[in-house]
């Protein structure tokens, strides 16, 4: 084009548009530039104050220890003060001023490696979850924690309330570890045990995640939108369910008792079709004396068969003429 050709021709023959050349992309920085002073009311009169004296005003609040706050805290401080400022100034200015707190370090989680469970004895690998249900007089859903062994299905522990802390979830585990794990002597057989939960608070707080390591049990995630990582615990609240689904609670000593029953029923009496079609403690029972055989097969199923008739367990659940 300098040497005379035709603009039109230039562009057709380069396959460049009229846009793209004549583009020149801006250097300077978009946005406003950060204002240097601050409007205050003093007494009937709105002045304005330069930066330096609004930093020396945060600074004299974070000396102290009960003003020693955040941004946002500190905005609506500053308001009090009878500034005209808004949260975004003033997290900038705390931010260039190095006044900010740090920011919180979120405890590191393990993930579930395998989506398909295959323990090979019980209390190898445990489940827990947490269910909401409705109390009338309330007006409020009450949380109810189960934990399950994987490959009994039996309830190892239940508990009930208007809330679910991280300080409840441990207490269940000082149950758990009491009454199974040591009883079982899990740790001088050299049994790693797993436990499965999903991303819950409760279950994700740095003081539980910290128990689990002390007390020698690998606690692990689900990945979000999983709930097949945790398939164990999702298949028993959905028997949970269509059983609560029939009633009504008043008040939560009417589901605790509902509970009670529910959960000796499903442990105690209640047929499971992936054990054997045996209910969770006879199963285990009967794993302990050697009468269930177990195959894996392709597709990584786990099918148990019981090893001697049906008929030979008798009604309060010992054997009946079978040596052991």
């Amino acid at each position: 084009m300098s040497q005379g050709l035709n603009r039109s021709l230039v562009l057709s023959i380069t396959g460049l548009s009229k846009h793209q050349m004549y583009y020149r992309p801006s250097t300077a920085k978009r946005g406003r530039k950060p204002s240097v002073s601050t409007l205050k009311r003093v007494g009937s009169q709105v002045v304005k104050l330069s930066n330096e004296v609004l930093i020396d005003q945060i600074k004299s609040f974070k000396k102290n220890p009960l003003s020693n706050y955040g941004y946002k805290k500190m905005t609506i401080q500053l308001l009090l003060e009878g500034y005209y400022i808004n949260h975004k100034k003033v997290n900038r200015i705390m931010k260039e001023q190095g006044l900010l707190f740090p920011k919180a370090k979120k405890a590191s989680r393990n993930y579930v490696k395998y989506r398909i469970v295959i323990p090979e004895r019980p209390l190898q690998v445990l489940e827990m979850d947490i269910k909401m249900v409705w109390v009338t007089s309330i007006r409020r859903h009450a949380y109810i924690l189960t934990i399950i062994d994987t490959f009994t299905r039996a309830v190892l522990h239940w508990r009930v309330g208007l809330q679910m802390t991280q300080h409840q979830v441990k207490l269940a585990w000082d149950d758990v570890i009491v009454n199974h794990l040591q009883a079982a002597d899990l740790l001088n057989q050299k049994i790693d045990v797993e436990v499965r939960n999903d991303n819950g608070p409760q279950f994700a707080a740095i003081m539980v995640q910290k128990y689990f390591k002390e007390n020698k049990l690998n606690q692990v995630f689900t990945h979000p939108y999983t709930p097949q990582e945790n398939g164990h615990i999702e298949s028993f609240h959905s028997i949970l369910a269509k059983h609560l689904d029939n009633f009504t609670f008043w008040d939560i000593q009417e589901l605790d008792q509902q509970l009670m029953t529910f959960y000796d029923n499903y442990n105690n009496a209640r047929l499971h079709g992936s054990i054997a079609y045996l209910w969770p403690m006879l199963f285990w029972e009967m794993w302990d004396k050697k009468m269930i055989s177990r195959e894996v097969n392709k597709n990584k199923k786990v099918k148990f068969k019981l090893k001697i008739p049906y008929q030979l367990i008798s009604g309060n659940k010992n054997l009946r003429e079978v040596s052991c």
